[in-house]
């Protein structure tokens, strides 16, 4: 049985984490572990976190000062156990009870390294997106170089990490947009219509703008688009 790491990077979310941790206890697939990769927070966020082992005992708490929400996402890469990683929002929720059984109780996960499916964006209406609407479908290698997939709708097989490299932390704010494409043009991704995750607006990559990653995007799009295609028509050939 396939095993899962749950990596939540958390400062200060004694207030959301909560609702985070409720919709991961009631999976109806419990072959997971949750790391918390906490910022030394200075609320009551180990505090309320340290409460449910009563209810899941395979929590790890992690909590020290960090450079930011992709340190603590490559600490939590650096500390999981389980084959497969999905990174949670601490203000974010699993879908329903039955996401994580959707994903690994099927075969789909052995012919993938990238599984992702969509997210229901929940906040204040933004010039992108509006509060419920589904975010955001099929993706090919154009559609990726304009707009990203949100973290909390994909599941990464661990060692692709391994491979290609963790999260860059020059991307203060879109490092997983450029993970996303150097993986991509990488490894076979599976797309589900399914919903994974409410995403609460507000985050930092749904407010922030990073310069150097948008500059850094349009410097490589050539290059991310013919490794794309190269990659396709070797998976062609291979097959054919």
């Amino acid at each position: 049985m396939t095993f899962l790491s749950v990596i939540i990077p958390t400062y200060n979310s004694e207030k959301t984490i909560e609702r985070c941790l409720n919709s991961l206890i009631v999976q109806t697939y419990q072959n997971f572990d949750i790391c918390i990769i906490d910022g030394a927070s200075s609320d009551g966020t180990i505090a309320k976190v340290s409460s449910f082992r009563s209810y899941f005992k395979d929590i790890r708490i992690v909590s020290e000062q960090d450079k930011g929400v992709y340190d603590a996402m490559n600490k939590g890469i650096d500390i999981a156990r389980g084959d497969w990683l999905y990174f949670l929002g601490s203000d974010d929720e699993v879908f329903d009870k039955d996401v994580f059984a959707d994903i690994f109780n099927t075969p789909i996960q052995k012919k993938s390294g990238f599984i992702y499916g969509n997210v229901v964006y929940i906040g204040d209406d933004a010039s992108w997106i509006k509060s419920g609407q589904v975010y955001d479908g099929l993706f090919d290698i154009r559609k990726l170089l304009t707009k990203n997939i949100c973290h909390q709708a994909i599941f990464y097989r661990k060692d692709l990490f391994k491979r290609f490299g963790k999260y860059k932390l020059q991307y203060p704010v879109l490092a997983d947009w450029e993970m996303n494409l150097r993986l991509f043009s990488k490894t076979k991704c599976i797309y589900l219509d399914k919903n994974i995750a409410k995403y609460y607006g507000g985050g930092l990559s749904s407010t922030g703008i990073d310069t150097m990653m948008l500059r850094d995007l349009e410097k490589s799009r050539k290059k991310i688009l013919i490794e794309y295609k190269l990659r396709q028509l070797t998976s062609f050939f291979r097959f054919a």
